[in-house]
C-alpha cells in the first residue's frame, strides 16, 4: 500500500510578515471571545438547573435532586477542562507571536514639521505612512513664549531644527532628539547680529553651513554650524544676482537660490560651503513667483507662488537644469515650502491653510509625473510656509 499522495499546491503569498502578526493576533482574540461565550454557557446551565437563572421556564422535574445536580456539574467541569486545553494551546499560539514581532525590525518613525506663520507655531505630523499624516503636535508661544514670530523658512540637520522668524528677524533652534517635545536651545536676533536678519525666509544645509535667505536686502546669510547649536556668521552672499530671495536647497556642492522678485532661480558653487560663488541662471519665462524648492533624484521641484503651480527640472548636471513640465494647477493654492521623502512630495499651501500631498513612481533616472493624493491639515495650519522632514537617529 503506497502513502498518500499530497496534490502540489503552489499558491502565491503576498502578505509579509509584519502583516501576518496582526492576522494572527486577531485570530487569538477571536478565539478568546468563543471561549468566553463557551464560559458563560455553562455557567448559565448553573444557574438554570438552581434556579437562579430568570429565564420564565419551570424546570422538569420541578425538583433536581443531589445526583442530578452532581451530574450537571461534571459536565460543566468537562466543558471547562477542555476549554482550559485550548487556552494553554492559545498561550503557546501567542508566544510564537511574539518571538515573530522580535524578528521585526524595528519601527522608525518619520515627521514632517511644518511653520505656521500666520499663528506662530510649528505642527508635527507623524508621516511614516507618507500618504496618511497623523497630527502629534503643535508647539508655539505658549509653550515657548517670545520664540515664534511669523515662522517661515525650517531646517534640520542631525537632530537640531532651525526656524527663520520673519517678521522679527531672528533664527530660533530646537533640539528635536525628542521629535513630540521639542528642547528650546538659543535665539540669535538682531540684537546678538545687528544687519544680519531682514525678513529672514528661506533656509538651507550642507554639510556644516547653514544658508539663510534675507529678501528685502537681496542676500544669503551664511553661517558656520559646526557646533549646530551655536551658529557662527560669517558672511552675506551677494554678487548683485538675487532679486528677493525666498526659497533654498542644496545638492553636493550646488546651492540653488529663488529669486521671487524676477521670478527666476539663482545657481551657486559651495565647493566651499562658506564662500558660495554664481555659475548661473534659469526659469525665465518658466517659473512665477518662486518660492520654494525641494529635490529628490535627479528632480528639482520648484513651487510657483504667483501662479499656483509647480515645475519639475533634470538637474542630472546640477549646473545645467533642464526644464521637464509643470503640475498643480488647480490642486495647489499659495504653494511656498516644499518638502520630499521616498517618493512623496509635500507642499504647502500658504493661501488655503492646507499641505498638498503628491506621489511619483521611484525611477533610477527621473521619476514619472508626480499624482496628488489628497490634502491635510484644514483648521489645524493656519498660513503653513516652511516644510522640513525628520527621521530620528534613533526609533521612535
Amino acid at each position: 500500500m503506497s502513502f498518500p499522495n499530497i496534490p502540489n499546491i503552489t499558491p502565491t503569498i503576498s502578505v509579509t510578515t509584519a502583516q501576518t502578526i496582526p492576522l494572527l493576533l486577531s485570530s487569538i482574540a477571536l478565539e478568546e471571545l468563543a471561549l468566553a461565550h463557551i464560559m458563560n454557557a455553562e455557567a448559565e446551565k448553573l444557574q438554570f438547573v438552581l434556579g437562579t437563572l430568570p429565564t420564565g421556564t419551570a424546570l422538569s422535574p420541578a425538583v433536581v435532586s443531589l445526583a442530578e445536580l452532581f451530574a450537571v456539574d461534571s459536565s460543566v467541569q468537562r466543558t471547562l477542562r477542555d476549554v482550559i486545553k485550548k487556552e494553554m494551546l492559545l498561550e503557546f499560539k501567542f508566544e510564537n507571536v511574539l518571538d515573530l514581532i522580535g524578528t521585526l525590525p524595528p519601527v522608525i518613525s518619520t515627521f514632517l514639521f511644518v511653520s505656521n506663520r500666520e499663528d506662530n507655531t510649528i505642527a508635527i505630523f507623524d508621516i511614516s505612512t507618507p500618504t496618511s499624516p497623523v497630527l502629534v503636535r503643535e508647539f508655539g508661544a505658549v509653550d515657548f513664549p517670545g520664540v515664534f514670530d511669523g515662522p517661515t523658512g525650517l531646517a534640520i540637520t542631525g537632530t537640531m531644527l532651525y526656524v527663520a522668524n520673519q517678521f522679527d528677524n531672528s533664527l530660533v533652534i530646537f533640539d528635536i532628539s525628542v521629535p513630540p517635545s521639542p528642547v528650546f536651545v538659543s535665539k540669535l536676533s538682531a540684537v546678538d547680529l545687528p544687519g544680519v536678519f531682514n525678513n529672514p525666509t528661506g533656509l538651507a544645509i550642507a554639510s556644516s553651513t547653514l544658508y539663510v535667505s534675507n529678501p528685502p536686502n537681496d542676500e544669503v546669510a551664511v553661517f558656520d554650524i559646526s557646533s549646530p547649536s551655536v551658529p557662527s556668521f560669517v558672511e552675506q552672499a551677494n554678487e548683485g544676482n538675487l532679486s528677493l530671495p525666498t526659497g533654498l536647497t542644496t545638492t553636493g556642492t550646488t546651492l540653488y537660490a529663488t529669486n521671487f522678485g524676477n521670478s527666476t532661480i539663482e545657481i551657486y558653487d559651495i565647493f566651499q560651503p562658506s564662500d558660495p560663488i554664481h555659475v548661473d541662471r534659469f526659469g525665465a519665462g518658466e517659473v512665477s513667483g518662486p518660492s520654494g524648492l525641494a529635490i529628490t533624484g535627479n528632480a528639482l521641484f520648484v513651487s510657483n507662488f504667483s501662479n499656483n503651480t509647480i515645475e519639475r527640472y533634470n538637474i542630472f548636471q546640477p549646473t545645467d537644469p533642464v526644464h521637464v513640465d509643470e503640475f498643480g494647477t488647480g490642486e495647489v493654492s499659495g504653494p511656498t515650502g516644499l518638502a520630499t521623502t521616498g517618493t512623496t512630495l509635500y507642499v504647502a499651501n500658504q493661501s488655503a491653510g492646507t499641505v498638498s500631498i503628491y506621489s511619483f513612481p521611484s525611477d533610477p533616472v527621473f521619476p514619472p509625473a508626480p499624482v496628488r493624493i489628497r490634502d491635510f491639515g484644514a483648521g489645524t495650519l493656519h498660513a503653513p510656509t516652511g516644510l522640513a522632514v525628520f527621521i530620528p537617529p534613533n526609533p521612535v
